[in-house]
């Protein structure tokens, strides 16, 4: 049960990570190399990297103590998650597909999870 809930707080990590990084580069216009390293740089997408590396050092935790073909799945959750999230804080509009494909990923977890 342990390693599940530090398998789910590793993918809530990576969730905020993303939409750190979309509020970071929303809005930005990227034509440059130069533009590229000032957004690497700007707050939003520094805390946004630090969360990744404290995601990685938790990935490898994860990694010492369970198998990968458990733990890797259940990161899948984060492509719905973000989803959702993104719906609610970007007002983005999601199609009805998506949604499907949303239920079918946590259907799938929830079987990878099963003992």
């Amino acid at each position: 049960m342990k390693m599940l809930i530090l398998c789910l707080v590793n993918t809530l990590m990576m969730v905020c990570g993303q939409i750190l990084f979309k509020i970071g580069s929303n809005g930005k216009e990227i034509t440059s190399l130069i533009d590229m390293i000032r957004l690497m740089f700007s707050p939003v997408v520094l805390i946004a990297l630090c969360l990744y590396a404290g995601t990685t050092m938790l990935w490898l935790y994860i990694l010492s103590k369970v198998d990968i073909s458990f733990a890797y799945p259940i990161q899948a959750l984060a492509f719905p998650v973000v989803m959702i999230v993104s719906a609610f804080i970007f007002h983005e509009q999601i199609p009805m597909l998506r949604w499907v494909g949303v239920i079918i990923i946590f259907i799938g977890v929830l079987l990878v999870v099963q003992k």
